[in-house]
């Protein structure tokens, strides 16, 4: 299971802003739906991606071509905000490239072919977190390229949830209740879901959306809501009490490069993900002893630091 950020196009996006670099792209596909509290803004991104591979696909264009004419009538992709994402995007589109035509009929039919629905999500969800009253969400369908990388971001007010159309049922499933927990924890929490976010809250965030979203299935492997690729958990839980360690002094941090390195790319042990797994554990850990999922929703963005460094001490007690 492969996640998340993907920005720079998704938050203009999400604030509704206009953006000059959309301008040689198709129209945006829009729908309103509402189910109870839950209104749902979806923007099915799906048909620029066709005009994009419509004429990407034309005999003679070459891969740097293809990009080019990815990035002036698509450029939409789960990648995050820094020098490294224009990169990522040219490497996630060369490796996918090959996979497309076999998808076809799956884009074609863009998010009305996409199950379950985000409003059905966001009320399972929010019965789980305690959360009541109004909820408003933006939806967007992209195609992404086969690495199953769902992203949330925007502000409490208003996130969005950006799904690639191109996932498995099961995994999009899956992966949409641990979206959807990121975009209700917004809300109860009064948080953002900024690039720039404290490590701590990052664990917090993450091991909430993955334990959310394995309530819903609790007899299912826990690798399945936790897995960056396959066989990932298995390798790096036996550095767990090591990854633990190494992430602890940097908890309050929220710059670029750390909020990267512990997200994207590789820790204190050489580890991808370490947050990930610090969320999983830490999380884990309030649960066993006693906190629901809508009290740890609810823990205070100037409280997540200390919360995540007094449960590390004590589980790295209990491992001595």
């Amino acid at each position: 299971m492969k996640r998340r950020f993907g920005f720079a196009v998704a938050l203009a996006l999400a604030a509704g802003a206009p953006v000059s670099a959309l301008a040689a792209k198709l129209p945006l596909s829009e729908q309103e739906l509402r189910s109870g509290d839950v209104t749902v803004r979806v923007t099915d991104l799906t048909p620029r991606f066709l005009d994009f591979y419509e004429k990407a696909a034309r005999p003679g264009v070459t891969p740097d071509e293809r990009f080019a004419l990815w990035e002036e009538f698509y450029g939409f992709a789960a990648i995050p905000p820094t020098p490294e994402g224009k990169t990522i995007a040219r490497q996630l589109l060369d490796a996918a490239w090959d996979k497309y035509p076999a998808a076809l009929d799956v884009i074609r039919k863009g998010a009305a072919g996409m199950q379950p629905g985000p409003d059905v999500a966001a009320n399972e969800v929010r019965r789980v977190l305690g959360h009541e009253g109004p909820f408003k969400l933006q939806y967007v369908v992209y195609v992404g390229g086969f690495e199953d990388n769902a992203f949330t971001a925007g502000q409490a007010d208003m996130p969005m949830i950006a799904m690639p159309v191109e996932m498995a049922p099961d995994a999009r499933r899956r992966i949409l209740r641990h979206e959807m927990t990121h975009a209700v924890h917004g809300q109860v929490a009064g948080l953002g879901n900024e690039w720039e976010r404290s490590i701590a809250q990052t664990i917090v965030s993450e091991g909430l959306a993955m334990h959310t979203a394995r309530s819903f299935e609790p007899d299912a492997p826990e690798h399945l809501f936790v897995d960056h690729t396959p066989g990932w958990l298995a390798e790096v839980m036996p550095r767990a009490g090591e990854i633990l360690r190494g992430i602890a002094p940097v908890l309050a941090r929220s710059d670029s490069e750390t909020v990267f390195r512990f997200t994207m790319g590789t820790g204190t042990t050489g580890a991808e993900r370490e947050a990930y797994v610090a969320g999983w554990l830490v999380v884990g850990h309030w649960l066993k002893h006693g906190r629901t999922l809508a009290e740890i929703a609810r823990i205070p963005e100037t409280a997540m630091a200390a919360e995540v460094e007094k449960a590390i001490a004590e589980m790295q007690a209990a491992r001595s």
